[in-house]
């Protein structure tokens, strides 16, 4: 894929975002930081690989992963907290669906784990009436949608980093009402 100055700077915005969803999920709490952090640093690196030439062979295995780890924390920030051991289910599944596409050079199995994790997080963020979370999960079906597009990787990086950063935004504004309404009622805020 020939580097140009449009996916320069698409790059540049998942970058961006990266950093900003890094620094907004700082007042959360550890289960959904930690998921939501892993899912900037894999779109970070997804920007990364766009100026190194990369980014076809990347998109395939990350953009799931990615997509599973905002799942994960999407169930952590608006729903119960996944177990352990259904978390790390679905970031293997994830991942394997990511070897799978990126292995056989189709990205259906990708496609495939991309919009369930979208679907999850549309689904999750209607049960909570979180209006821009349900905004990230349709940003993030339509990053997997671009991905069938031969040419629109620009389209699939900003779909990308609108996803991450509408729900790090989403999730910090959660944690602050949450915050303040137990701080009304006198209770703890117990991690």
């Amino acid at each position: 894929m020939a580097v140009d100055s449009l996916n320069l700077l698409s790059a540049g915005v998942l970058f961006a975002a990266g950093v900003a969803a890094w620094i907004l999920s700082a007042p959360l709490r550890a289960g959904a930081r930690l998921y939501l952090r892993f899912a900037a640093v894999l779109f970070a690196a997804l920007a990364v690989s766009v100026p190194l030439g990369l980014s076809s062979a990347v998109i395939a295995l990350l953009l799931p992963l990615a997509a599973g780890a905002l799942m994960v924390a999407s169930f952590v920030l608006f729903a119960a907290p996944l177990p352990p051991l259904a978390a790390s289910i679905a970031l293997t599944a994830t991942l394997g669906c990511g070897f799978a596409a990126m292995l056989s050079g189709t990205v259906m199995p990708a496609l495939a784990a991309v919009l369930f994790a979208g679907l999850c997080i549309i689904t999750v963020a209607l049960n909570a009436v979180a209006v821009i979370a349900v905004l990230s999960g349709t940003a993030l079906l339509a990053s997997g949608l671009v991905l069938l597009e031969r040419g629109a990787a620009d389209a699939l990086l900003l779909f990308s980093a609108a996803a991450l950063i509408g729900l790090a935004r989403q999730s910090g504004e959660a944690q602050l009402l949450r915050s303040s309404t137990s701080a009304l009622r006198g209770q703890s805020m117990l991690p």
